[in-house]
């Protein structure tokens, strides 16, 4: 969560504090059940926060949150060996993460895509090894 000038946040981007207390509540607890490797929870969690923040027309905010649940659901598919599901993971969460740079609320997201490279290159491999950590990939929150 953002907490200052060095956390990871977007110019412009919706301030941690313009967040209401379920918010803020379901952000970070999708962030400490991602951390624990419970993706497809952590996925719950972002996605009641996303549909909170859909009516508010903040697109790019609404865009990170639903790459970040993209990014929870390549994590997953990649547990669960879905090539497809990993491969189809990835071009849509690079679409919804574009119009962050470096971060959001202090999660480094810039940091998030290059973590997920590995197991990008691995699942679209002409023979998958499916042998990496999902756990490696974790959300450091400033």
């Amino acid at each position: 969560m953002y907490r200052g000038e060095k956390a990871p946040h977007d110019p412009g981007l919706m301030a941690w504090e313009e967040l209401n207390e379920t918010q803020k509540s379901l952000f970070i607890e999708g962030c400490n059940l991602f951390n624990e490797g419970k993706f497809w929870h952590a996925h719950e969690a972002w996605e009641d926060l996303w549909k909170s923040l859909k009516p508010l027309g903040r697109r790019v905010e609404t865009d990170a949150v639903q790459g970040i649940i993209q990014i929870a659901a390549l994590l997953y598919n990649y547990e669960r060996k879905k090539i497809r599901g990993v491969v189809n993971m990835a071009s849509k969460l690079l679409v919804r993460l574009s119009g962050i740079e470096h971060g959001i609320w202090g999660v480094d997201v810039s940091k998030l895509r290059t973590s997920l490279i590995p197991f990008i290159r691995d699942a679209a491999s002409d023979e998958p090894n499916w042998n990496l950590e999902t756990k490696s990939v974790s959300i450091e929150m400033a």
